[in-house]
């Protein structure tokens, strides 16, 4: 048990240290709210998340109006139609009592709340860090973390906690953490006994020592633990394999450290000078890998190199797919960067998302107010891009029919519920689907 867990919190003064979880201040972002839609809807879903009730809802109108007298009949109509709307709908609003542990921004499925201090792009740099530097990757949260010794804690990224990554997030580090550190060539696989094999797949070490979850002031209900698990067997599900608990801090060392003190522990005495001679040539090959000949000037460009190649990563552009016209998702920008480095998981991925059934749309536009995301829009019937490859009676039978922006589309649903003829359907879209779709 951490220190943390152990001390008690008897003045206003460690009440707040303590329950700052260093996530930064949330912020709502109104635009992707399904909230304040054209077509609102009742989505509570941040609000169940939030571990402390600390996002209620708010009405617009108390924004927009800079004094508390009631909004009138009359001052309704002479606003623009844009606005009365707005005025009448009920948003998120965070108050003092948010801990900063971001598990809300994690729950919202279209990413409509994001913190000051941790979000996907800073998590992206500091994996890519750490792959870099050709070291094991390994997670942690603030509170596991608190008080375990600086050699170890800081082998480790520190998250607000652990229900505050996305399984897309999880994903990714653990295909970044497949290439971290060194992997043998064939050759040295060759002359690797059954002893020593080598390493062929670094694990992504998530450090969370025993029990640490049921004191901890975010899992109340026992509802973040089941959601970080639940975002780890997604991730999982996807190919991610690689995801090792612990709970040492020994344990957050780097592979060779560690490998060398349970090698000799387990070794006899005559053993030991084998075992040794193998870590030393171990060490010998992970140095080359970063430099050869260890020279410091090779190894220093070497580890450079490599972060301009991870921090510069733009994902791949299918220039005959139609152009995307939704809002990007982080997560999904995440998933592309991680498919592209680990290209045998795109089989195991499945992705959700939404289609259109040609042949049931009216064109309303539905569908299009309910999206907050703007991953769906009116296109011709007669459009060649979108329905030349339909049969006949699956054609659009009116003159303007909906369409999905797939790259976008985050599959909350909205477009489903609010579709009069059953014409917006939830699908699968496929690793290889995905990889397919254009990004620019």
């Amino acid at each position: 048990m951490a220190p943390w867990a152990e001390n008690d919190m008897s003045t206003e003064e460690d009440i707040e240290f303590k329950l700052d979880f260093g996530a930064g201040n949330v912020v709502v972002l109104p635009s992707r709210c399904l909230r304040i839609a054209k077509e609102p809807s009742d989505c509570d879903i941040c609000i169940e998340a939030c571990p402390v009730s600390a996002i209620s809802t708010k009405s617009f109108s108390q924004e927009s109006s800079d004094d508390n007298s009631e909004i009138t009949d009359d001052s309704e109509t002479a606003r623009t139609n844009a606005t009365a709307i707005l005025d009448r709908k009920l948003g998120v609003a965070i108050s003092e009592d948010c801990i900063h542990c971001g598990v809300c921004v994690a729950a919202c499925p279209l990413e409509s709340l994001s913190t000051t201090k941790y979000h996907p792009k800073s998590f992206e740099k500091q994996i890519s860090d750490k792959a870099a530097k050709l070291e094991g990757i390994a997670l942690g949260c603030a509170r596991a973390l608190f008080g375990v010794p600086g050699r170890y804690a800081s082998r480790a990224i520190t998250v607000p906690c652990l229900a505050a990554l996305s399984s897309e997030m999880w994903f990714y580090a653990a295909a970044i953490a497949r290439d971290a550190v060194y992997r043998a060539s064939d050759d040295d696989a060759g002359e690797a006994t059954d002893a020593y094999e080598p390493e062929h797949i670094d694990t992504l070490k998530v450090y969370l020592p025993p029990l640490m979850c049921d004191g901890c002031p975010v899992n109340l209900c026992g509802d973040a633990e089941q959601a970080y698990l639940s975002e780890i067997a997604k991730a999982e599900a996807w190919g991610a394999d690689n995801i090792e608990l612990i709970g040492v801090p020994e344990e957050l060392d780097p592979l060779h450290s560690a490998r060398l003190m349970s090698t000799l522990g387990e070794a006899t005495t005559g053993g030991k000078r084998e075992a040794v001679e193998h870590l030393a040539s171990s060490f010998m090959r992970s140095w080359q890998s970063a430099g050869d000949d260890l020279s410091l000037e090779k190894k220093q460009a070497e580890y450079l190199a490599r972060k301009r190649k991870l921090g510069t990563r733009r994902p791949d552009t299918n220039h005959n797919a139609p152009r995307p016209f939704g809002k990007r998702s982080q997560r999904r920008r995440l998933m592309r960067l991680a498919l592209e480095e680990q290209k045998d998981l795109v089989c195991d991925v499945e992705l959700l998302s939404t289609g259109t059934i040609a042949a049931l749309c009216t064109g309303c536009g539905n569908c299009i107010d309910a999206c907050s995301l703007d991953a769906r829009r009116k296109v011709s019937s007669n459009s060649a891009l979108y329905f030349s490859k339909l049969p006949k009676n699956q054609l659009p039978k009116g003159e303007m029919a909906a369409i999905s922006d797939q790259l976008c589309c985050l599959g909350c649903s909205a477009c489903v519920m609010q579709c009069p003829t059953g014409a917006c359907v939830l699908e699968d879209l496929s690793g290889q689907a995905f990889m397919n779709l254009r990004q620019t």
